[in-house]
């Protein structure tokens, strides 16, 4: 029975990374357009720009 709890955590430090792994979008104009996508002007919570997904 110490094999379960034992596979938990195994099981928990392999999902660990692909959870940490998520970014926030570039927080900037260049940065943005390195990554390929929009930056829009009037875009944010403060209206001060914010780099959007590219449409396609």
């Amino acid at each position: 029975m110490k094999l379960l709890p034992l596979a938990a955590v195994v099981a928990a430090l392999a999902i660990a990374p692909a959870v940490l792994a998520q970014q926030a979008p570039p927080a900037n104009k260049a940065d943005c357009q390195k990554a390929k996508m929009k930056w829009d002007p009037k875009g944010g919570k403060d209206g001060k720009g914010a780099c959007m997904a590219a449409k396609k």
